[in-house]
């Protein structure tokens, strides 16, 4: 492994790490952990060790505000929220990973924002294919009952009071983390309308979506009370020119789980089930 520091807006830095291919099974391709809100990309080092030892060259990274990108108390990443993720840090990985391996596919593995926010930014046509975990509009009306009741009350209530209180979104109000106040808002904003993030006027969404040329394919969790059927299709439709789309459910009591939610794709114990059916799903990129 190799840590790195990238350079984003106004010398701000992200932490990264590079996990290099296996050299004996070396594919000559790139790919790129992207975490989700407010998960440490620590958590995703063994799914990223797994793709590295089957020919992958790999990168995670921590968006600002997050593990080893939180250099400061967290009320100072105050204006540094999902809008800031979209427009720089993202963008600041993804150009970090094609410098280092230009000539190689680029390829993203998204969990929930990882998932749905690459493909919407400035480089969507630098991606040559993208899988999603638990990827999903986050307006609350296509969540699950009665999940979709205590996002209403979060994005309504609980996230503007605390962020007002505390000048963050404190971890035992939402995220089991402390988030930055934009983070929050940006979220409780996009959250009321059906649209999501393709309703925010800030950024394109929608023209960067039509710009993305590669591989989708989103997995769909059975059990994920969030990620529903609907939420995850309202994902999978806003990218109409797509070189090849899919969602694909994945139930828990197939793989010999018992439960895997929102969270749990990598944990792992689930190396010779999720994670083999995430890394064939790769291999069919070509």
């Amino acid at each position: 492994m190799q840590q790195i520091q990238i350079t984003v807006q106004e010398n701000d830095q992200i932490a990264a790490t590079f996990f290099p291919a296996n050299a004996g099974k070396k594919l000559s391709r790139s790919v790129i952990v992207g975490p989700a809100a407010a998960v440490s990309q620590t958590y995703y080092t063994g799914f990223c060790q797994y793709l590295a030892e089957a020919g992958y060259d790999v990168m995670s990274f921590d968006f600002r505000g997050v593990g080893k990108s939180k250099t400061k108390h967290i009320r100072e990443y105050r204006d540094i929220g999902f809008l800031a993720y979209a427009e720089h840090d993202y963008p600041a990985a993804v150009n970090a990973m094609l410098e280092k391996f230009p000539d190689q596919k680029l390829f993203i593995v998204g969990h929930s924002v990882g998932g749905w926010m690459p493909a919407l930014t400035k480089i969507s046509s630098k991606i040559d294919g993208l899988i999603t975990v638990a990827a999903l509009s986050g307006y609350w009306r296509l969540m699950a009952r009665p999940a979709r009741y205590l996002h209403f009350m979060a994005w309504y209530l609980i996230a503007p009071l605390t962020i007002k209180l505390y000048g963050y979104w404190p971890g035992w109000a939402g995220m089991k983390a402390d988030t930055s106040a934009a983070l929050g808002l940006d979220f409780a904003h996009w959250a009321k309308k059906p649209g999501f993030i393709f309703d925010e006027p800030r950024i394109n969404a929608t023209e960067h979506a039509n710009r993305f040329l590669g591989h989708l394919h989103l997995f769909q969790i059975a059990d994920d009370s969030w990620g529903t059927p609907a939420a995850v299709k309202a994902v999978h439709d806003r990218y109409p020119n797509a070189k090849t789309r899919a969602i694909e459910v994945v139930e828990p009591k197939e793989h010999g789980i018992p439960f895997i939610g929102h969270f749990n794709f990598f944990r792992r114990a689930h190396r010779d089930t999720l994670w083999a059916l995430a890394l064939k799903r790769l291999n069919e990129f070509g």
